[in-house]
């Protein structure tokens, strides 16, 4: 996802601003539990988002920025992102980015926008997956009654089964 409210003006100014990072496959780029001191905006390869070793939970691509989330709330990484092949990245360090943001108070609202813009759509699409998971999850249950011939349903996987909120 991009920020798409960054004008060619702004990119090439943050752009001034960044540091060319190179990362090999395995390699981590953000660190889960650490504070991490920049934004990265992947330019090449792509990247892994994973709350442990080997539960991937997103891939990032060209043009996908990581690092936002703890950006933001001024916190911890909540999960690491890892090079997944070689992977090359625009890293834009903290204190730098909040000495453009006083300079260009315009920059920052746009900045900003193009953040919620896309943690919003993040949001989105996470609780359309949830609630597919959720629907099919129930669909599984519902498919695996068995009705006895006399007497009530006697449900086979019910007691294995168990559906937060079902």
């Amino acid at each position: 996802m991009r920020l798409e409210y960054l004008t060619s003006n702004d990119w090439a100014l943050l752009r001034s601003k960044s540091r060319k990072m190179s990362f090999r496959p395995g390699e981590i780029i953000i660190r889960m539990n650490t504070r991490p001191e920049a934004l990265f905006i992947l330019k090449s390869g792509s990247a892994t988002v994973e709350v442990s070793r080997g539960n991937v939970i997103a891939r990032l691509g060209e043009g996908d920025i990581c690092g936002e989330m703890a950006f933001i709330e001024n916190s911890l990484a909540s999960a690491s992102v890892i090079a997944e092949k070689d992977t090359e990245t625009d890293a834009l360090h903290l204190a730098e980015l909040t000495e453009v943001f006083t300079s260009f108070p315009h920059l920052e609202a746009r900045f900003y926008k193009s953040l919620a813009l896309l943690l919003s759509r993040r949001l989105r699409k996470t609780s359309g997956e949830l609630a597919k998971s959720r629907r099919a999850n129930s669909t599984l249950v519902r498919a695996t009654r068995f009705e006895k011939p006399a007497g009530p349903p006697f449900f086979y996987l019910f007691s294995v089964v168990k559906l937060p909120g079902y």
